[in-house]
Order: structure tokens, then sequence, then C-alpha cells
């Protein structure tokens, strides 16, 4: 053993055995704490090299004369680092493998790999003190990963949106007043909420920009700007000369909020509205105390707020309709079914801004700002453009939707859709109104083809002519006829190809429309969209169904 050596020649390891040493020496186990004690012990070898050492050594010794055999046996290893980008870009991971022997990773060649990777943004400073670290004191031969780099997401801007400086007549009904400290009295709805000229009403944020983010090999990732949209008046308000972003109040009056505007009202003020009462028609608002019975009809220019209940009534209003204990309705029979009114329901609400109720059963609900169910939606017909609540603000929407028809244009948030039982359930998405630049380049290209066949039908008409002709009509006439009429039916699938491209790119331009369902989806839901048709076939957990690009899909 005193005469075999391991010693380093440049980077190599080498064994030197002299000539007829004996089996013993040269046994694994013997080798193996001969390199652990060197100095070379944290040189990379093989896990098998000292078991093939005897073999090696027989095979040279017969060789040659030379009274030492050397065998190449390990190796020096500096530090190796591996970079890994991912496919988005987004991030970039590091593997780092601790030096066999040899030197660790300066700060500067950790970023030189960088940068040959073509990673300049979003390096994490600690991350590269960590790979140092890791390979001047870890164990020969250990790895380490580690996040090295991270992009940044783009952050869209906010769309403006409107903030209500004062309480309207929904506020007051959905806060009964205190009866004590620990109760409160649902009767008790507190004195009725005015506004006096002057009083601030609502307030304009305006929208933000969007911050763009970038990848980590520093590509840029554009960011939507939010949408900006003006402050309106509306009848009583005007903006303030001190804030062009706010809207006060020039008469006294019941406050109204709808959308980006705010009005201040006359109001009605009743207890139950029955036949003793009559059909109410105000040019203002109507605040309702009690109950509206069946067959009474509500209309006004403003809000109605209802604390009780609808029991089979129509309701109108060009602003919100609140209803705080719930609209209760039936089917109707065909006879009774009045053909002005889309529905088979004998409740039914229509609202120009938003809808609130508590709960809704057999009852029509069109609102065209969005509506807002707290508890249930049974066996009714819901339709609106605006966003749909179920139960609770959107990720916490925990209400149900059982049977019935709701057609939307924007999301719908919901805890449970359909029943155990597998009540039909029926949602249609419905496209969005086109903004008058899409319905001219819709009419130019309709027109055209419309002028084309125009002269397709007036061709294929002379051509009939000449046909029923008792005289033979020239060669060359009925050949230009042919000509002409050829080329106009490559005119007309021309343009009817333009057209139907149009309405193509339409359908990819709409923002996706989401059903998110928190909760559970039941079977016999059903989610359509022109002759799409998705369903429903077994019960499953919390899950999104989407339309988008005129697809529907499903994202659990």
């Amino acid at each position: 053993m005193k005469n075999i050596k391991l010693k380093l020649e440049r980077r190599t390891l080498i064994l030197e055995i002299p000539r007829n040493t004996a089996g013993d020496a040269l046994e694994a186990s013997v080798l193996e704490a001969l390199f652990l004690q060197s100095d070379f012990k944290n040189c990379f070898v093989e896990p098998d090299v000292w078991a093939y050492v005897f073999h090696r050594y027989t095979i040279e010794q017969a060789k040659d004369d030379n009274p030492t055999i050397t065998l190449q046996v390990g190796e020096v290893r500096p530090a190796q680092l591996t970079l890994t980008v991912s496919n988005d870009k987004m991030e970039a991971e590091a593997l780092v493998e601790a030096p066999y022997g040899g030197s660790p990773l300066a700060t500067e060649q950790v970023l030189n790999h960088l940068r040959n990777a073509n990673v300049t943004n979003g390096i994490r400073k600690q991350a590269v003190k960590a790979i140092v670290t890791h390979s001047k004191q870890a164990a020969p031969g250990a790895r380490f990963k580690i996040l090295i780099a991270k992009g940044k997401k783009p952050q869209n801007g906010t769309d403006t949106w409107f903030q209500p400086l004062v309480e309207d007549a929904r506020s007051r009904m959905l806060k009964p007043q205190m009866k004590d400290k620990h109760r409160v009295d649902m009767r008790d709805l507190g004195s009725l909420i005015t506004v006096k000229a002057g009083t601030p009403m609502l307030q304009r944020i305006p929208f933000t920009e969007g911050v763009p983010g970038y990848t980590v090999t520093g590509e840029p990732i554009a960011a939507k700007d939010g949408k900006d949209k003006a402050i309106k008046p509306g009848k009583g308000t005007e903006i303030s000369p001190d804030d062009p972003n706010t809207l006060i109040a020039n008469v006294s009056g019941l406050p109204i909020f709808i959308d980006n505007s705010a009005y201040v009202d006359d109001v009605l003020s009743l207890g139950d509205v029955t036949v003793n009462t009559g059909h109410i028609d105000y040019d203002g608002s109507v605040i309702i105390d009690g109950n509206v019975a069946p067959g009474m009809h509500v209309q006004a220019t403003g809000d109605i707020t209802i604390s009780g209940y609808v029991d089979s009534a129509t309701l109108h209003a060009q602003g919100n309709i609140t209803v705080a204990k719930g609209v209760i309705g039936r089917q109707l029979e065909s006879h009774e079914v009045d053909h002005l009114v889309p529905t088979e329901l004998s409740a039914r609400l229509t609202s120009d801004a938003t809808i609130w109720v508590a709960y809704s059963q057999y009852a029509a609900l069109k609102a065209k700002l969005g509506v807002h169910v707290e508890r249930q939606l049974t066996h009714c017909t819901l339709i609106t453009p605006g966003e749909t609540h179920i139960g609770g603000e959107g990720e916490a929407a925990m209400g149900k939707i059982i049977g019935g028809h709701t057609e939307i244009a924007d999301n719908l948030y919901v805890g449970q859709m359909g029943a155990p039982a597998g009540t039909r359930t029926r949602i249609y998405f419905s496209q969005p109104a086109k903004s008058e630049e899409q319905l001219r380049a819709e009419e130019t290209l309709a027109a055209v083809l419309r002028e084309h066949l125009q002269q397709q039908q007036k061709l294929l008409n002379a051509k009939k002519q000449l046909r029923e002709s008792k005289q033979e009509p020239a060669p060359h006439l009925v050949d230009n006829l042919d000509t002409l009429l050829a080329k106009t039916q490559v005119a007309v699938k021309e343009a009817q190809a333009k057209l139907n491209e149009l309405h193509e790119n339409e359908l990819h331009l709409l923002p996706p429309v989401r059903i998110k369902i928190n909760k559970v989806a039941h079977s016999g839901a059903e989610f359509m969209f022109h002759d799409k048709i998705f369903r429903i076939e077994q019960t499953r957990g919390p899950c999104t169904v989407v339309l988008k690009e005129g697809q529907i899909k499903l994202e659990s």
C-alpha cells in the first residue's frame, strides 16, 4: 500500500500502482479508504471506479514492462451552473452543483451565465448570493435549485368608476334601524333620505393607466389602460364648480344613482299598493313601505323601492328597482298570456338600471345594468346585459339558480347552478349591443351584398326571358350575359364571405363572458350560445363556464 499513490496531473486524478502488486492491495474497499484519506478526496470519481481497478491493472500490466501502472480514476470539477427559462419566459431557475475539488462560483460568473442565457430582468440578488454560498460551502456534488429571476406581469389599469357620496332609498331599505344595542327593528326603516341643493352626490374616480410588465429576457409585456367614462349630470344635479369630477344637487329631493349619473327626484311614499290605491304611475320615485298586491302595476320615472313583497304584480322603473323581501309569481295559463310581454310569469319587473331582490320565484326580471338576488332565483326569467350576482358579490356569491331561463351578456356569479333532482336550468349567452362603428361597417357590407344580389336577379331574369323568347337570341348576347352573370355570382360570394368574416371577427373581439359557479353545478344545467350548447352531465364542484371567441368552454 505504501507504494500505491494518488496524484493530480492538471485536472485528472491518477492512481499509480507498482508492477506485481498483490491483488488484496487492490480490493475496492482498500482503494476507497486510500482515496478518502488523501488530499484528493473531494475529486469526482465514478461510484464503481474502485471495483474495476484490479481488472484494469491486469490489462495494463500485460501491455508493457513499465515498473509502474498508471490509471485515470477521477478528475477535478469546478462548480456547475445550469439555467432553465420557462416557456413563457416569466421565470428562470438555476441548478447549481457544488465543485468536486475545483473552484466555486463567483458572483461575476453567475452574472455571466445569466447574460449568456439572455436573462437580464428580474434577477434576484439573494438567489445569486445563495448560489455562490452553496458552491463554496456545500459537500462536493451537492445540488441546489433556486428561482434566480422572475418576470413582472403587467398590471392592467382600472376603469373609471363612480362613488355615491350619500345613501339612496335602496340603502335605507336594506339597513333597518337599531331597536336597542343588540337588535334591529325590521319595520323601522328610518327617515326618508333626501338631499338639499349643493350637496355633493357622486364622485368620479378616474381610470388608471396600465403598468407594463416584462419577461426575464427583457421583453416588454403590454398592459391595458382602464376605460374612461365621463360623469353625467342628471335631473336635479350639476357638475360642481369646485371639482369637475363631482356631481352636486341643485334642488332638494330623493337621491338616485344610475351608473355614471345621479338624479334628484320627487318622491311618492305609500304603504301597500292594492286595489284600494289603484295602479301607480308616477313622474318621480316611488317608495312603498309595504307590499304590492297581485295584479297591481307600479310605474315610475325614477326608482321603485319596496320594503315588503311583490306578489304577481308588474313593476317598471326608469331607475333602480329594490324589493327587500322578495318577488313571488306563478306560471300563467296560456289564455292569460299578454302577447306584448315575452314571458308566461305573473310577476314582472323591468328596470332601465338595476334590480335588487331578496329572492325571486316564478318572476320575470329584466334590467339594463345588472341584477342582484340576495338568496335564490327559482324558475324565473332573468334578462340583463349587466353583471348578475346571486347570493353575494363576485367570488363570495353563494346563492342558487334553480330552473328557468337566464339570458346574460356579462359575467354571472352564483353558488349553486341547478338542483340535485336535475331540474333543467338554462343559461343563454347573448351578445352585447354593437358599437356604432360595427353597425356602420356591417351596413356597408350588407348594402354591397344587396346590390350584387339585385344585379344577379336581374341577370337571371334576363336569361330566362331569352330562353322563353320565340326568336333565336344572338350568340354573342348569350355569351355576354353568361360572362356577366358568372362575374356577379363571384361578387356575391365575395361580399357574403366578407360579411361572414366581419361577424366572425366580432366574435373574437368580444370580451369573454364567465359564469362563476362557486359551490356546485348540478346535471340539468345547460349553457347556450346560438347553435352551440354545453350541458352539465353530472354534478361537479366549483367551476367556471366561459364563452370565449364564440365557443363555450368549462374551466375547473
